[in-house]
């Protein structure tokens, strides 16, 4: 198999690293795709606290069926949090924060396909740990320090890879 390409870059005493679904010819359900997601999960487990959900009410609903709502107010989906992102009189998306509970934690670690939900974000407190953002990419975001965590994850499930340094966003 091929080496699966992480693009790499600094800031702020962080490292990013980005796995892009563009340069690979994985699906979201792919083994590898999950793996990287699990790797990614227990190198910052520690650290997370909550998690961000977007998603489009038919678009999930078209995904899952019945399951979505199911799925939604088990993720922590309530009245209380959801916010509405309108573009003029229309309803694009819904968004909600949830605290990180072990169940949660193991519903992302155990997906079947990454891309259950359009955007999803896991957190250290405010600080993003963990994005994955429709079927673009899957971002990691850690501390400079703890890289090796990330790296160990990747080689104990035999997910052979490449580091390419890339420049910081602007």
């Amino acid at each position: 198999m091929q080496r699966i390409v992480f693009y790499r870059h600094e800031k702020d005493g962080e490292a990013f690293y980005e796995y892009n679904f563009y340069d690979h010819q994985f699906a979201p359900t792919n083994l590898v795709v999950r793996k990287i997601l699990m790797a990614m999960l227990e190198s910052v487990r520690e650290q997370l606290t909550h998690l961000e959900v977007e998603y489009n009410d038919k678009m999930l609903a078209d995904k899952l069926g019945k399951r979505a709502g199911e799925l939604l107010r088990f993720l922590g989906a309530a009245r209380e949090n959801l916010q509405e992102n309108r573009s003029g009189d229309v309803v694009v998306s819904r968004q909600f924060r949830a605290e990180l509970t072990p169940e949660r934690y193991d519903y992302f670690y155990q997906m079947k396909d990454v891309s259950e939900l359009s955007h999803y974000r896991l957190l250290a407190g405010e600080r993003e740990r963990i994005v994955f953002y429709f079927n673009r990419y899957l971002l990691l975001q850690l501390p400079i320090g703890d890289e090796e965590r990330f790296y160990a994850a990747l080689t104990e499930r035999q997910v052979p890879y490449k580091i390419e340094a890339v420049s910081p966003p602007i």
